[in-house]
């Protein structure tokens, strides 16, 4: 009888930000069934309530759960329930969500005595060295414990003391790993509308501390070769119902073979229609070579609008780059990329993480602005996660820069879970950096609040036709964005309640971990976590409040923000106030209730601002003027409807669920209704 196991990357429930194909265990899988395969079988698992369906019905051998941030406790809640039904069955831990201390190790390991093993760094090789392991000793974990083994890469606890495998080297060659989409092992994860995780290559040449891949073990680039690439993207154009693709790649975009699998992906849309979306361009380095790889996707038959086109900084200030040991290219390789992704229609995107060590007020927001200047149209910002297995997260790290967190419980995580006829909840806590010795909490939380106005005012482009028309005039996005954050701030701004509610939210943070337990187990606590009142992610949250429900108050801040620049320019009258009133409508009818594809407008301008849109509103708008009246027609297209159809169905119309469509499409305007001449 073959050995049985099972491998979970679980999610909770509501996690749709992160329903990716769990492509990590389907490849340690994919090992371990190439050499053992008439040994074992193996069960792989993303959702809970799937994997509980399993475990009722089979008593594994073996249960294996890959472990990061957003599902540490879950699995800890399911191993604990297997290990007390089935004291036998091996319970094995992977994935980066794991100290680099070895006293924190221990210290991680006793506190969680169900986990009999624990794999560190790459899962393949150890995986199968631990299974050979537990066959020669006929699955007798203690006395493999009793003997002291150091099974590689393999941690555990004998006697109240960790033992330490040592590192096996990378593997070299990775195509030795066979592919888990071309066995048809990820399949049924295809059919479930997961979203298509592939890697090209493994490694990072770089030693960011605030990442898990900065530490010297992932130092060396592998690669997968370019034929099994192309295959796979093949096989999955062909069985997936997910409109997007994503590269797990740290820095997919910067070498040779990147653009060769670019032009296979432009390809496999010609073919398919498949992606509509791709994730992934966030090569670090040789631009020039990203920008090229961008434009093949952009010239396929899709256009615009299918890719990201990335330049993540997390800061612009050059203090808190050395504190991370972090090195950005120069600002002229951000516009070269704002440039290059305007040119043909997609987004440039960044990202900067608030409160790194070193980072203060000033230079976050001048960060934000830096961004904004070269012309880059996504510009988000994180919070500092303390992530075990980063550098920054160690004691050593946190003493030297005066870091202070505070504890929140992760969102979309509380739910309720069923194994073996009983309910239990698992929800997740972030540590979060909300001070440092450069940085207070009141400073914190008003980069917070400045960030949420670049989330909803700037980010996509969302009012690019009033930021080109104020360049005509030699006023700046920059100028635009900061006297919008001014202007929400005053007691009369129609948005008021959205940033107080925001703010107060934001302020859900307990001292300790234990806090917030102690608070979960309040009467009452759990269910309003579950309803939505408690427990969002702030900035998704209210940003999608402010797009699907605020549209109107949006328009009247931005065009009196507008109108007010223009008057302290001295070149405001009527002719301008009346292009902006119609163009206000016109921006309206295009964006407002956008998720509700039956909604025809129809309505007369005097300016030809379909002509103008398609100059992206970058020409005099006044040579569009036409005084005898143009009627015209907002409505989505066929293809429109059948994307947001796609996008509703995978992440529903809660606060929630828009607020991911608006984060994981390519490119909001693609949500827009078009505007034809009737």
């Amino acid at each position: 009888m073959k050995t049985t196991i099972s491998m979970s990357d679980l999610i909770h429930t509501g996690q749709t930000n992160i329903n990716a194909i769990p492509l990590g265990i389907s490849l340690v899988a994919s090992y371990a069934l190439e050499h053992l395969g008439d040994k074992i079988e193996i069960e792989l698992f993303k959702y809970p309530g799937n994997f509980a369906e399993y475990l009722e019905k089979t008593t594994p051998d073996i249960v294996c759960f890959s472990s990061y941030v957003w599902n540490i406790n879950i699995n800890c809640e399911f191993a604990r329930r297997i290990k007390r039904k089935y004291p036998r069955t091996v319970i094995i831990f992977g994935g980066p969500n794991y100290p680099i201390e070895t006293n924190v190790q221990e210290e991680f390991l006793l506190s969680h005595p169900d986990i009999d093993f624990y794999i560190f760094r790459d899962g393949e090789q150890p995986f199968l060295e631990l299974l050979n392991t537990l066959f020669a000793y006929e699955f007798n974990i203690q006395e493999i414990k009793n003997a002291r083994l150091k099974i590689p890469n393999c941690h555990y606890i004998n006697d109240g003391k960790i033992v330490l495998g040592g590192l096996l080297r990378p593997l070299t060659d990775i195509d030795k790993i066979p592919s888990p989409y071309l066995s048809g092992l990820c399949d049924k994860f295809l059919g479930e509308e997961l979203v298509p995780l592939m890697l090209t290559a493994r490694g990072c040449p770089f030693s960011c501390t605030f990442c898990q891949d900065g530490a010297e073990y992932f130092c060396r680039v592998r690669k997968f070769s370019l034929q099994r690439i192309k295959d796979e993207l093949q096989y999955i154009a062909q069985h997936t119902t997910n409109p997007n693709l994503m590269f797990a790649d740290s820095n997919f975009g910067m070498y040779k073979n990147d653009v060769e699998i670019c032009r296979e992906i432009a390809s496999v849309q010609e073919k398919y229609g498949w992606p509509k979306y791709f994730m992934g361009l966030g090569g670090k380095n040789n631009k020039e070579r990203v920008i090229e790889a961008a434009s093949i996707i952009q010239k396929s038959v899709f256009g615009r609008d299918s890719v990201f086109l990335s330049a993540a900084v997390q800061s612009m200030d050059k203090k808190v780059l050395k504190n991370i040991k972090r090195q950005n290219v120069s600002s002229s390789v951000f516009i070269d990329i704002a440039k290059a992704a305007a040119s043909h229609g997609s987004n440039s995107f960044s990202e900067v993480i608030l409160c790194l060590p070193g980072d203060t007020k000033d230079a976050h927001i001048k960060s934000i602005f830096e961004l904004i200047q070269s012309g880059i149209n996504v510009v988000r910002s994180h919070q500092f996660l303390m992530l075990n297995g980063a550098e920054v997260s160690t004691r050593t790290s946190r003493r030297q820069y005066g870091i202070g967190t505070r504890f929140r419980v992760m969102p979309k995580t509380i739910g309720p879970y069923k194994l073996f006829g009983r309910t239990f909840f698992a929800p997740e806590i972030d540590e979060v950096c909300v001070k440092s010795a450069t940085m207070s909490f009141d400073d914190y939380l008003e980069c917070r609040m400045f960030d949420l106005t670049v989330e909803i005012f700037y980010n996509n482009g969302i009012f690019q036709e009033i930021l080109n028309f104020l360049k005509l005039y030699q006023i700046s996005s920059v100028s635009f964005v900061k006297n919008i954050h001014k202007h929400i701030s005053f007691v009369n701004s129609p948005l008021s309640d959205l940033y107080d509610g925001f703010l107060r939210e934001t302020k859900e943070l307990w001292d300790t971990e234990e806090e917030v337990k102690i608070f979960l187990r309040q009467p009452g606590i759990i269910e309003r976590y579950m309803s939505g009142e408690l427990g969002n992610n702030e900035q998704l949250k209210y940003r999608a409040l402010a797009v699907s429900g605020r549209m109107d108050d949006l328009h009247q801040t931005a065009f009196n923000v507008a109108e007010e620049l223009l008057i302290r320019k001295g070149c405001f009258n009527e002719q301008i106030r009346d292009y902006l009133k119609e163009l206000a409508e016109y921006s309206l009818s295009r964006k407002k209730d956008m998720f509700s594809t039956e909604i025809t407008i129809k309505k007369v301008f005097r300016y030809d601002f379909v002509s103008l849109e398609n100059y992206n509103f970058k020409d005099n708008p006044f040579s569009y003027y036409r005084p005898e009246g143009i009627s015209m027609l907002f409505i989505h297209d066929d293809a429109q409807e059948k994307l947001i159809r796609q996008y509703i169905k995978i992440y529903g119309l809660s606060d929630y669920g828009i607020g991911s469509i608006l984060s994981n499409a390519s490119h909001v305007s693609t949500l827009y209704r078009r505007a034809k001449i009737d």
